[in-house]
């Protein structure tokens, strides 16, 4: 686990596919659990979304971020990769239930540059996804990655949410 004793969040601002809602990372608004993938870790998540959702079921009590690191892709073939990001981000969409907001539900935002990914101490995402925790007032809870991914999200929620 990468500890973070409470240092405020990159102020990064991503763009997410899909709606194009800016995110900026040190002020959301809410706790948000901010999860880092890449084209290798992609199937990653799902089990992460579904212990958290389990426990706070709305975005107003944790927001849930995908970040797809795109410092592979030369800035020639980003249109590209946003094509597929568009289709995971459709995909998810079709499976929301209804009344439920894209804007809130699906978050699926491309670093390009490791703005991101780099401050919160993750080089490598190919082989397991990372995951950080950000309370509601900015600050990062703590970060993790590795094989039990879904317990320790568990774990820092209880610190961001309280």
């Amino acid at each position: 686990m990468i500890e973070h004793a409470l240092s405020p969040a990159p102020a990064v601002t991503l763009k997410a596919i899909g709606h194009g809602r800016q995110l900026t990372f040190n002020a959301l608004g809410a706790p948000a659990v901010v999860m880092f993938v890449a084209r290798e870790t992609s199937d990653q998540p799902q089990p992460v979304v579904d212990v958290i959702r389990e426990k706070y079921p709305t975005p107003a009590q944790v927001m849930i971020v995908s970040v797809a690191d795109g410092r592979a892709f030369p800035r020639l073939i980003h249109k590209v990769a946003e094509q597929i990001m568009k289709s995971s981000y459709n995909d998810a969409v079709k499976g929301l239930e209804p009344g439920m907001n894209p804007e809130e539900y699906v978050l699926i935002a491309p670093d390009w540059d490791g703005a991101l990914l780099k401050p919160l101490g993750f080089d490598d995402v190919t082989k397991a996804i990372g995951v950080a925790v950000i309370d509601a007032g900015g600050n990062v809870v703590g970060a993790y990655q590795g094989d039990d991914a879904p317990s320790h999200v568990l774990e820092m929620l209880e610190r961001a949410v309280g």
